[in-house]
């Protein structure tokens, strides 16, 4: 869905999940090594969680809602979420572990855009509705994307 306001040109678009819901749910692995990789396309439900394990980082399903952006969007966009959210925790009041915990952790958040080390991106969606585009014409021949069909549980 996309809204625009032709007075303010304020924009806004929503993604909605449409059609039955899947037998089994999905979980999406990438191996982010290189440049292309950041460009991948990706769709992630507000069903989805998202894990980057070299961060410890875990957002749970309804984080960020439904987007379509690249997987580079997808991780300035939880950057973005995460700044909004600590904005007031950081303030000059604040012990100065805790601001040096969120330093540390902006660091190695950069640290994967720019590559310095490869990564790993999660997305698991138990309505199986999200997305991350191959590098190549067949999604089996793409030795970096695995996705895996599951049971859900309760």
């Amino acid at each position: 869905m996309a809204a625009s306001c032709d007075l303010c040109g304020y924009c806004n678009s929503e993604l909605k999940p449409g059609g039955e819901i899947p037998a089994k749910g999905k979980k999406i692995t990438l191996h982010v090594q290189n440049v292309k990789d950041l460009s991948r396309d990706v769709i992630k439900s507000d069903s989805a969680a998202v894990k980057v394990p070299e961060l410890e980082l875990e957002l749970s399903m309804g984080t960020l809602g439904g987007i379509v952006t690249t997987v580079e969007g997808l991780i300035v966009k939880i950057c973005e979420a995460l700044e909004r959210v600590h904005g007031f925790q950081l303030g000059d009041s604040t012990n100065e572990w805790k601001k040096k915990k969120w330093d540390d952790f902006q660091q190695r958040l950069s640290k994967l855009l720019s590559l310095q080390e490869p990564w790993t991106l999660i997305i698991d969606d138990a309505l199986a509705a999200s997305f991350v585009a191959p590098a190549t014409d067949l999604i089996e021949d793409d030795s970096q994307l695995l996705i895996e069909d599951y049971e859900r549980s309760w």
